[in-house]
């Protein structure tokens, strides 16, 4: 089942922790093709609207599967992409000033929507494995012209944008905590695994005991 198009999965399905295939979105057609190492471009050709994509498999009974709510963002996503990428590049064009103090020089003239289309591409989807009414989080990670090595990342919960940063938000589950309003509860439970860890470590002279 590993890479193939993750529309074909049906939910509930066992995929394991993390789970690598891919999706083709039409109304990626024609930006530039980021299949390449961290987001790079590996072809003068524009892309065909085929992305990787990664699935965050949510985790049920000791066994990772594809969610429903997952399911449901993936098909939202597949009918609604020109929607989703609308959505998007609007939120870009509104960072744009952001972006432009921090990159300077290196930031391309930005007017419309229509001109990210020769500066960047979706590298990666990332399904997340927290929802909110009944569909997941999915992350956008894409390679752009003004910084090679880190990217952008946005974080969607279905057609509108939650977070824009570097490319590492695109797979930031607290981005997913902080709208879903789960935050606390998730900072509570990852406070308590992390004592448990740091209880049961042995200190470095008790593993000669």
């Amino acid at each position: 089942m590993e890479n193939q198009e993750i529309t074909e999965i049906q939910p509930n399905i066992i995929i394991g922790e993390d789970y690598n295939g891919w999706i083709n979105l039409s109304a990626w057609k024609g930006f530039e093709s980021r299949n390449g190492f961290y987001g790079s471009k590996d072809s003068d050709k524009k892309s065909d609207g085929s992305i990787k994509a990664h699935i965050i498999g949510e985790s049920v009974d000791y066994v990772h599967v594809l969610s429903q709510s997952q399911f449901n963002a993936i098909k939202f996503l597949k009918e609604n992409s020109e929607k989703v990428r609308d959505s998007l590049l609007n939120g870009l064009l509104k960072d744009y000033p952001n972006a432009k103090d921090i990159y300077e020089d290196l930031m391309p003239e930005i007017n419309t929507t229509a001109d990210y289309k020769d500066n960047l591409g979706v590298a990666f989807i990332h399904v997340m494995d927290s929802d909110k009414d009944n569909h997941a989080y999915v992350g956008f990670e894409l390679g752009c012209s003004w910084d090679d090595e880190h990217g952008v990342g946005v974080m969607m919960h279905k057609d509108r944008v939650v977070n824009i940063g570097l490319a590492e938000e695109s797979f930031n589950h607290w981005n997913c905590y902080h709208d879903n309003g789960t935050a606390e509860y998730e900072q509570m439970k990852w406070e308590k695994t992390n004592k448990l860890i740091k209880e049961h470590q042995k200190k470095w002279w008790e593993f000669w005991k």
